[in-house]
């Protein structure tokens, strides 16, 4: 028979495992609507074509300015308008450079302050797909009266190999964390 702690053990890890699969299945299906807009664009970076997509909503104006939140102080402006392959009117007129965001709590942070500043009211934001849940409650939390359009990059799924399974499952423990976290802070929320 098993003890109560194995037992215990087995339940959490079957609930864990349950989640990891309803959250792949969830991300798997999100898609960014084609005709998305808002007052401004958020990207954060840190994943694979989530500049460029950024640098292509805003070149359709999807939104007015670009917010790329958590740029590395050593990456110059001209390298990043480089990387971005936009030309340099549209980069200096529309294009704020976050600094101080190390992490997506620290992207939340800064990305209200500054949509704070603007008085923006729907903003875009643009970040891979498996990592959207996470950063949609960090910035809704800190948001809660702005209307955040999530709008995903399309990354590999977690059963194309071993690198991808293990980014997505990192990030749903991530995303159980912070979820868990808000619900014992705010449980009426």
């Amino acid at each position: 028979m098993l003890s109560a702690a194995r037992l215990g053990a087995f339940v959490v890890l079957g609930a864990l495992l349950a989640g990891f699969l309803a959250f792949s299945v969830h991300v798997s299906g999100l898609e960014p609507d084609a005709d998305a807009s808002g007052d401004a664009i958020i990207v954060l970076t840190g994943g694979e074509g989530r500049l460029a997509v950024a640098t292509e909503l805003l070149e359709r104006r999807a939104g007015s300015r670009l917010l790329i939140s958590g740029v590395h102080p050593d990456v110059t402006p001209d390298e990043l308008r480089a990387a971005m392959g936009t030309s340099a009117r549209l980069f200096d007129c529309c294009v704020d450079l976050g600094r101080e965001a190390a992490d997506t709590t620290g992207n939340a942070i800064e990305t209200a302050g500054w949509v704070s500043e603007r008085g923006y009211d729907r903003v875009l934001i643009v970040t891979s797909d498996y990592h959207l849940p996470r950063s949609l409650l960090e910035m809704r939390a800190r948001m809660p009266d702005v209307e955040l359009v999530a709008y995903p990059v399309r990354s590999p799924r977690p059963w194309t190999d071993v690198h991808s399974a293990r980014r997505w499952l990192l990030e749903y423990l991530k995303f159980t964390a912070v979820w868990v976290r808000y619900s014992v802070s705010n449980p009426h929320a």
